[in-house]
């Protein structure tokens, strides 16, 4: 893990139309000042930058955890397809997520979840029956693949599916998972 490094001191950049594709920022309000996480999801170091009043104050490494002066914390850790955590952890250790940031996906995904709860419910629970459908037909079979390649045991997949059934799967469960990663639903046993 990266230790903390003091930050350049550039100010938080825009979001611009495509950022949604590869960055988060999430912000929240303490003790009077305004504290924003930056992440690229495709930096291979998986830094952390963290504003401070709108310029960069400090960088960490993923999973990160910036100490105020008060005692309190910002933790972030990234998942597979986004953030898993993102949250301001009081001295006395109330935990309140970090709120999104207009223009990131993040918010899109929170303003549906306001504005049309139905609607996001229903994705919420297809995305969730495609992760639990797909890994019970993909892993087994995964499984096999490493079984004959290893010779090390032998398995038989309960489960076959056609090559074009586990595309769709696949396109799917990766589909789903940034649904759920956009609203920081992680649960180890599909997200990840």
């Amino acid at each position: 893990m990266m230790r903390t490094r003091q930050g350049d001191g550039s100010a938080l950049p825009e979001i611009g139309p495509w950022a949604p594709l590869w960055r988060v920022v999430m912000g929240t309000e303490h003790h009077g000042t305004r504290y924003d996480i930056d992440v690229d999801l495709w930096d291979p170091a998986e830094r952390v930058r963290l504003y401070r009043d709108g310029r960069q104050h400090w960088v960490q490494a993923s999973p990160a955890r910036f100490v105020l002066e008060d005692g309190s914390r910002i933790e972030v850790a990234y998942s597979t397809l986004g953030l898993k955590r993102a949250h301001l952890v009081t001295a006395e250790d109330e935990q309140r997520m970090l709120e999104p940031a207009p223009g990131t996906g993040e918010r899109w995904r929170a303003d549906l979840d306001r504005d049309r709860p139905g609607v996001s419910r229903l994705i919420a629970l297809l995305s969730w029956t495609v992760l639990v459908i797909a890994a019970l037909v993909e892993l087994p079979q995964l499984v096999e693949q490493i079984a004959g390649w290893t010779e090390l045991f032998a398995f038989t997949s309960p489960a076959s599916a056609p090559a074009w059934v586990n595309a769709v799967l696949t396109i799917g469960g990766v589909l789903a998972g940034i649904e759920r990663a956009l609203r920081l639903r992680y649960n180890a046993l599909i997200d990840d």
